[in-house]
């Protein structure tokens, strides 16, 4: 294990605190990232160069890249806002992948408990701030409704395979009150991409019976409660989402404009931020508040070019690729492995919203997608051998 100059409870709770500040305060998010940044920083060295895996080393080449688009970018001072604005996820990327090399795997088990525990009161407050009227789609208090949306993807299908203990039927009534906020929350969303894929995931975790019987009937039941409020009640926004289930977004214009202006910079991109200064069809845009890909591998090449997209794809396979070993490393303790199936369904996930929205250069999704791979490469490093039967609460075989 790696040693770190500070006590595990402290850095369990400072780890705890972020883990529930995503979309609860963009500035405890911000605070709490440098904090832990600072922290690594005092470490020493010896131990830092241990810590660096390949999912980390695809992060910061995948960085590096990006940081030459700003140098040449066409309109340095839109670009060079990506400096504080992306910092966060490379400075976030090195310092969680350090601290949760130190912590031990009953303290990592405890630290995703707190995520999921955050994740739905952030539902919750979105779920209160849509039907009080507040806002007119469900969001949090921080980022917008595509980003709440987005983060409670994550939540959900992080939790859906998460390591759980089933002993107790309470314990599945408690998951269940889990599965259904997260899965109300994107709903209120009505993001109609998120809450498909949430679907997907939804029967894809009840086809490899990670959704017990009991839990079945209780979301069953909960919708058709959810089902018939909105039918005696019904919200003037849910009922337009489902009136135009086939509108684009504007994606069908931002499709058409990209065919436009694919080959013009092929290499190393406009630079990132620059899409209302290249879009060459924004008179076309119903909504003027339009400003930016909606699809994260368009913006990558069109920001950072075809080297810049490659870096993308290289991470996601690498990604991919070491939850998959992991996965299959029968020496691996169970619960690790039961955590790789975790992550692994989460950044598939992620990469589906990639085609709708986006989530790496996303403030806070792509913190967020740090907080998950950083797991992979902590499972990475362990050695240990199975010497005995798989505990009770695994769901891997």
């Amino acid at each position: 294990m790696i040693n770190s100059k500070f006590d595990k409870k402290v850095l369990l709770s400072i780890l705890s605190l972020f883990s529930i500040s995503f979309l609860l305060s963009i500035v405890l998010m911000q605070l709490i990232a440098v904090l832990i940044f600072i922290m690594w920083l005092l470490e020493r060295n010896d131990e830092k160069r241990k810590t660096f895996g390949d999912i980390l080393y695809a992060i910061l080449i995948f960085g590096l890249i990006r940081t030459i688009s700003i140098f040449l970018s066409d309109f340095p001072s839109l670009s060079f806002q990506s400096f504080y604005k992306e910092a966060i996820f490379y400075t976030t990327a090195v310092s969680l992948n350090f601290y949760y090399k130190v912590l031990e795997k009953e303290e990592l088990i405890k630290l995703f408990n707190f995520f999921i525990i955050g994740s739905v009161i952030i539902s919750l407050i979105g779920i209160y701030r849509f039907y009080s009227g507040d806002v007119e789609r469900a969001q949090s208090f921080s980022g917008s409704y595509t980003v709440f949306s987005s983060y409670l993807l994550t939540a959900l299908s992080f939790s859906l395979f998460f390591i759980k203990d089933y002993s107790k039927k309470t314990s599945q009534v408690v998951w269940s009150l889990v599965y259904i906020i997260l899965f109300l929350g994107i709903f209120t969303s009505l993001g109609r991409a998120n809450l498909l894929i949430a679907t997907i995931i939804f029967i894809t975790a009840m086809l490899l019976k990670q959704i017990k019987p009991l839990q079945f009937a209780l979301i069953l039941f909960a919708f058709f409660l959810f089902f018939l409020i909105n039918i005696t009640s019904p919200s003037v926004k849910i009922q337009q989402r489902a009136t135009n289930i086939t509108m684009l977004s504007e994606r069908d214009v931002i499709l058409e404009g990209a065919a436009k202006i694919i080959f013009e910079r092929p290499i190393i991109g406009y630079g990132p931020r620059t899409f209302s200064e290249v879009f060459p069809l924004k008179d076309k845009f119903q909504d003027k508040g339009v400003g930016g890909w909606h699809n994260d591998f368009l913006q990558i090449y069109f920001e950072s070019g075809i080297i810049g997209l490659i870096s993308f794809l290289i991470l996601i396979f690498v990604v991919i690729n070491t939850a998959l070993s992991q996965i299959k490393n029968k020496n691996l303790q169970p619960e690790f492995r039961n955590l790789s199936v975790a992550v692994l369904i989460t950044i598939i996930s992620l990469i589906f919203t990639a085609f709708f929205s986006g989530f790496i250069t996303s403030v806070y999704i792509s913190v967020v997608f740090v907080f998950f791979v950083s797991l992979l490469d902590r499972i990475s490093i362990e050695k240990k051998l199975v010497k005995e039967k798989p505990n009770s609460y695994s769901t891997i075989k």
